[in-house]
């Protein structure tokens, strides 16, 4: 059986303050990067896997933390997959 890899306990953030889904995201450049890269990815799979939604759509915190789960699960699924 292959060895698991260590679990990585990150503890929740502050709630008031570091996560509000109508925050502009125009402002947060660590989502704006996670949510280019992702659409970089994303351009590579094939039509059935792609999300449809487009770069210009993500507005808020909200609409980009969506759209980067929806991406994680669908690399999560397509690796067991493979």
């Amino acid at each position: 059986m292959p060895e698991q890899p260590p679990v990585i306990r990150v503890p929740r953030p502050n709630r008031g303050k570091s996560y509000q889904p109508h925050r502009p995201v125009a402002k947060n450049t660590l989502l704006l990067n996670q949510v280019k890269h992702f659409k970089e990815l994303e351009k590579g799979l094939a039509a059935q896997h792609q999300t449809g939604i487009a770069p210009e759509e993500i507005l808020t915190e909200g609409q980009a933390a969506d759209y980067i789960k929806r991406m994680t699960l669908k690399m999560h699924e397509l690796h067991r997959k493979a």
